[in-house]
């Protein structure tokens, strides 16, 4: 018995999928010896019917059981009986698509360790489950490209994997790997649509709903942004003219502290994602975090002796720096 709950149904999907998989491999055997029921339709009484019939020509079966939670506690009774003295021969997987408030009927019926909760993804783990899901479909996905998809697409599973189908036919019938190339060639489409979607949800004054939009196809690039109405070039000049003022005035303030700007965003990237509003305030916590870490240890190391704090980051810095540069230049050959 397994319950697998979260705010994800696609991944819930995918989770019984792979244990299914896992259960009867042959492909064959897994049509005669599985069941999909809806509890709206067959009720508590079935679910249990279903779970309680032997298999036949097979070792197992397996019943995958949605919408068990709206059940009410007293429909359920039969469910939460069988529950207590499950059919061994039956593997019971019940689905559902919301994270369970502790206090549900079918939290208390199960043991703890018969319940999973899918998480949400976003940020690296996100791009992790969508490389890996890439694997089990036979590709290769780079994991620039794997950023650059989740820039373009949004952080939804579903349309990440139908958007992954998509650009590995991009690359041919026989393509394998989705490098940037591949990816870019649906950006197209996407960009279309996410423009009307964003019209449409800005005539609706609906900013739940535009500004997500307009964050992705800001960050899809200089042409996007041209295409809604941005002055690239000014904004451009303007955001590097208040750069160099920034950080003129902190050198003048602070000296020169070499390398956490080459390094920090980087770092942040590989660590959190490519989403702006996650990785912008990251990249200031993190490089607030890296200098106090660097001026202790130029307080400490050769106390009552201060070191310069640039020396630090510097010695630090400088090989973050070439192995950020070497990962970034296997991930471009490989793609």
């Amino acid at each position: 018995m397994t319950l697998l709950h979260g705010a994800e149904p696609f991944l819930i999907d995918e989770a019984i999928g792979r244990i299914t998989r896992a259960l009867i491999p042959d492909a064959a055997e897994l049509v005669m010896s599985r069941d999909v029921l809806e509890a709206r339709e067959a009720g508590a009484e079935g679910i249990v019917r279903a779970a309680q019939t032997f298999p036949w020509g097979v070792a197992r079966r397996v019943v995958i059981a949605r919408g068990v939670e709206t059940l009410g506690s007293k429909q359920a009774e039969p469910l939460v009986e069988y529950l207590g003295q499950p059919n061994p021969a039956t593997a019971l997987l019940l689905a559902v698509p919301q994270i369970l408030a502790s206090s549900h009927w079918l939290l208390k019926a199960l043991p703890a360790a018969s319940v999973v909760e899918v998480p949400r993804l976003s940020g690296r783990s996100l791009i992790g489950w969508l490389r890996a899901h890439a694997a089990t479909e036979g590709l290769e996905l780079a994991e620039d490209a794997a950023q650059l998809l989740v820039t373009l697409v949004g952080e939804e599973p579903a349309a990440l994997a139908a958007e992954l189908g998509k650009a590995a036919l991009a690359g041919g019938a026989d393509n394998r790997r989705i490098g940037v190339a591949e990816i870019r060639a649906v950006v197209g489409e996407h960009r279309a649509r996410e423009i009307f979607e964003l019209t449409r949800a800005v005539e609706l004054r609906d900013p739940g709903s535009a500004l997500p939009l307009l964050d992705r196809l800001l960050s899809a690039g200089e042409e996007t942004a041209a295409q809604l109405g941005s002055p690239v070039t000014r904004v451009r000049l303007l955001a590097i003219l208040a750069a160099c003022l920034v950080t003129a005035a902190a050198v003048s303030v602070s000296g020169l502290i070499g390398f956490v700007g080459l390094m920090v965003p980087h770092l942040a990237r590989l660590w959190f994602g490519p989403d702006n509003r996650l990785l912008v305030p990251a990249s200031a916590l993190l490089g607030a975090l890296i200098l106090i870490v660097a001026d202790t240890l130029a307080r400490v190391l050769l106390a009552p002796t201060q070191i310069p704090v640039g020396v630090i980051t510097a010695i630090a810095g400088g090989p973050c720096f070439l192995w950020l540069f070497a990962v970034r230049g296997d991930e471009a050959g490989a793609s």
